[in-house]
């Protein structure tokens, strides 16, 4: 049974919630798919108080627990709790104390084999894409301007805070009052109203500010609103994280602007290069021979290092000094989001082991082996896991070579040979991130730390140059990187928000499901991941091992992605990318 997170921030709002007024036209129910409810208990209704605000208007004869809990969700509640036989009401804090689990013993109107509470008891529904209350205040409601209140279809906000004092109102007790209740909008109106709500009602418009002109009764150098006018708060971390209607994001793909050339490739990886010989001859007549078999070959690399579930890493680069080992080893490191996003479960539990490597791979590069640093060499100590690591493919090629043709004798000097290379480099930025990893000492996340040790992905320098002029920044979740997201230089913050995101989504699928299912091999015992991302530095330098269980329940270990979420959003909130990217190739 899931304890109820928000209890002890309820039991305070008791006084308030039990004398507001709601006037509301409800929403229909929820019908797209959503998180399901978390049975959170037994509880009943104490003083005369009401224990959740919202009487659903759909009728009880007929009522289940699916059909209240799709109403809350519909309405943008986070509890759900089902009374005598199947009256279904909804709010955002549990008003009552809870009781033994033999009271709700009422079997559903609609399906008999579910409980619907009692007389007077209520069993208790809780929506788990809500982030606990307890840690918010008045300081994060954030003013969103001045609104119009004077709908048709209703009020702004739907709930009255009639136990505060409107002859001495101020700006911060509506604001309490609100948080007490667990509201996540709150509004004042007309110098001393207070109204709270989980949704901003329909026919609510934004308003000009001069709107909003009338002073507080509690402190005339604030304003509340004016006449059918309200200025309006909001407080995000009391907002479901996945409202009815969510949808996850979907990558975008990229759509390169026309080459010169007549077909083109782009790549993350250096690019072979060509070398051609010009030989000079003299003027004198040639001789032609007949046409001979000419033999060719091409080495073709294996199209898969390592292996994890659904997923194949792209072969890394070779190298053969320290400059290009660290090249292979950005390479690597920009590749595991991706690995986490597309292995699927429970294969990508080994993505861990691929994010290890590519730690090694730093180490290994400032190790100073005694017969140089190779790639071979590398791969023969630490060889890939999870595929075979097949040597390169050599293909013979047999064909008619064109007549060739052979300079007469001379006795001048033998002609100079010149030798001219071109290299055209499609450079590989380095994993260091513009976006910041959160920090929460009471959930133990940070820098290095993340919830379950998955890291957000790489928001860094675009790799295209076609692409890097209008686009200096992408994220980096997919090995073709013309399919992964770029942003313009004015889009640095939502870059971090979409990397916020990600992180959130691989943290829910692979971190808690972890949790739930305990997999494979991990079962039982302590799972360490190193930081991929942290550049060994020095020859003795270890990359620094990060350690953790599947302790938590699904439940918990959900709260702790989204904790991680909305902090991860906080802190990269205004993110500019100033001085990073200012040229293609400068990281």
């Amino acid at each position: 049974m899931a304890a109820l997170r928000t209890m002890a921030a309820a039991m305070a709002a008791v006084a308030l919630v039990g004398n507001v007024q709601a006037t509301e036209r409800p929403l229909p129910p929820c019908l797209d798919p959503f998180q399901p409810f978390v049975y959170s208990g037994c509880f009943g209704e104490t003083g005369g108080n009401q224990l959740l605000p919202y009487r659903s208007q759909s009728p009880s004869d007929d009522m289940t627990v699916e059909k209240c809990v799709a109403e809350c969700k519909g309405n943008g509640y986070r509890y759900a709790g089902l009374v005598y036989y199947g009256v279904c009401y909804c709010g955002q804090t549990v008003n009552g104390p809870q009781v033994d689990e033999g009271q709700c013993s009422f079997p559903c109107n609609g399906n008999k084999t579910e409980m619907c509470g009692g007389n007077s008891i209520f069993s208790v529904y809780q929506d788990p894409t809500f982030l606990p209350a307890e840690d918010v205040t008045i300081e994060d409601y954030d003013p969103l301007g001045c609104w119009t209140d004077d709908s048709s279809m209703g009020r702004a906000l739907v709930y009255r805070q009639d136990k505060v004092d409107g002859a001495s109102l101020t700006t911060e007790k509506c604001l309490q009052a609100c948080r007490d209740g667990g509201f996540p909008f709150a509004g004042t109106e007309f110098g001393g109203e207070c109204y709270c709500g989980v949704v901003i009602g329909n026919g609510t418009n934004a308003a000009p500010t001069g709107d909003c002109n009338m002073p507080c009764n509690g402190n005339s150098s604030q304003t509340c609103g004016g006449r059918s006018r309200l200025n309006l708060f909001v407080a995000h971390e009391l907002l479901s994280l996945e409202p009815c209607g969510y949808e996850p994001p979907v990558s975008s793909s990229t759509t390169l602007p026309p080459s010169s050339t007549s077909s083109s490739t782009s790549s993350t990886y250096p690019p072979i290069t060509s070398t051609t010989t010009t030989t000079s001859t003299s003027k004198t007549p040639a001789t032609t021979t007949s046409s001979s078999a000419c033999v060719s070959t091409t080495v073709v690399p294996p199209t898969c290092e390592w292996k994890c579930g659904k997923w194949c890493s792209s072969p890394l680069p070779d190298w053969d000094d320290d400059k290009t080992c660290k090249g292979a080893w950005s390479n690597c490191a920009l590749q595991v989001a991706s690995c986490f996003k597309h292995a699927g479960w429970p294969d990508v539990v080994d993505c861990f082991d691929f994010g290890d490597w590519c730690a090694d791979i730093s180490q290994y590069c400032n190790s100073k082996p005694s017969g140089g640093c190779r790639k071979s060499d590398f791969f023969g100590k630490k060889p890939p896991k999870g595929h075979p690591n097949k040597p390169p493919t050599t293909i013979t090629i047999t064909t008619t070579c064109k007549p060739t043709t052979t300079p007469p004798a001379t006795t001048s000097k033998p002609p100079a040979t010149t030798t001219t290379s071109s290299t055209t480099k499609c450079p590989i930025p380095t994993p260091t991130n513009i976006c910041t990893q959160p920090s929460n000492p009471h959930y133990g996340y940070g820098p290095g730390k993340p919830v379950g040790g998955i890291e957000m992905p790489v928001v860094t320098c675009n790799d295209l140059a076609d692409d890097w002029p209008a686009y200096p920044f992408k994220q980096y979740t997919d090995l073709d990187s013309r399919k992964c997201k770029k942003y313009p230089r004015s889009g640095c913050s939502n870059a971090c928000a979409d990397a916020c995101k990600e992180q959130y989504e691989d943290c829910v699928d692979v971190y808690a499901e972890g949790c739930k299912t305990k997999p494979g091999r991990h079962r039982g015992r302590e799972v360490t991941s190193k930081n991929y991302f942290e550049f060994a530095a020095g020859s003795a330098s270890k990359a620094e091992k990060r350690s953790f269980r599947w302790n938590d329940s699904w439940e918990s270990a959900v709260v702790k992605c989204k904790a991680q979420y909305v902090d991860c959003l906080k802190v990269n909130k205004g993110v500019t990318g100033a001085k990073k990217c200012p040229g293609f190739g400068e990281w």
